[in-house]
C-alpha cells in the first residue's frame, strides 16, 4: 500500500542506493584476511545474482544465462559457475579463502580485488566487469549463429575431427590466413570431434 505513493524517481533512486551498497567493499572492514575475503565473496555473489536477475528478465529459458554456486568442493575450494548452453566462466575461491578470481576461457585468470571502498575485476568495477565476462560467454557460444552478414564476425568456430591432424592444421592455417587467430577447443557429443574457435587478430 505504501509504495502506491512512492513516485517512481525515488523507486529508481532507492534501487540505485541499493546496487551501490552492494558494490562497496568497506576500507574499514575488520577481522582477518579470510573475513575480508568472505566478505568480498558475499558482494560477489550479490553482484551476479542481480546482473543475472536483470540480464535475463522476460527472456525464454533457453536463452538465459545461469548460475551454479558451488559452496565447497570437495578439494576445500569454492567455485560459482555461469553457464550459457554449454559454456562457462567460474568465480573462484581457493581452499585457503584468502583471495577470489575469474576464470575465463578467452581472458585468463582475472584477480577480484579491493582498490579504495570498491571491489574490481582486473581492474574493472565488479558490475561491469561481470557483465563483460558474460558477453564473451555469449559471444563464445553462439559464435557464427545470427551474425549480421555486413559485419565481420569477431569470433569464427570450426567443427571437425580431432583425431585428423592434416585438416585439423589445414583449419588454422586457414582461419591465420584470414585474420583470426585460434583461441580454444570444446569437446562435443561425438567424442571424435572438437568445436575449434578463433578470434579475429
Amino acid at each position: 500500500m505504501l509504495q502506491e505513493f512512492r513516485p517512481a524517481p525515488i523507486i529508481d533512486r532507492l534501487r540505485s542506493d541499493i546496487r551501490d551498497r552492494l558494490r562497496e567493499y568497506s576500507d574499514e572492514a575488520t577481522g582477518s584476511e579470510v573475513e575480508r575475503t568472505d566478505s568480498a565473496w558475499r558482494i560477489v555473489q550479490n553482484v551476479l545474482a542481480e546482473e543475472l536477475y536483470e540480464l535475463n528478465a522476460g527472456l525464454p529459458n533457453d536463452a538465459q544465462v545461469h548460475e551454479k554456486d558451488r559452496l565447497a568442493l570437495p578439494d576445500g575450494s569454492q567455485t560459482i559457475d555461469v553457464l550459457y548452453r554449454g559454456h562457462k566462466f567460474s568465480i573462484v575461491r581457493p581452499k585457503d579463502r584468502r583471495s577470489l578470481y575469474l576464470v575465463d576461457p578467452s581472458a585468463g585468470r582475472l584477480p577480484i580485488e579491493r582498490v579504495g571502498c570498491k571491489l574490481f575485476i582486473a581492474g574493472e568495477p565488479i558490475a561491469s566487469a561481470l557483465l563483460a565476462c558474460i558477453a564473451r560467454l555469449a559471444e563464445r557460444a553462439t559464435a557464427g549463429v545470427n551474425s549480421e552478414p555486413t559485419t565481420d564476425p569477431r569470433y569464427m568456430a570450426l567443427e571437425m575431427l580431432s583425431s585428423n591432424a592434416a585438416k585439423v592444421e589445414a583449419a588454422l592455417n586457414l582461419a591465420q590466413d584470414n585474420g583470426f587467430r585460434f583461441v580454444e577447443s570444446y569437446r562435443t557429443p561425438d567424442q571424435h570431434r572438437r568445436v575449434f574457435v578463433f578470434e579475429r587478430a
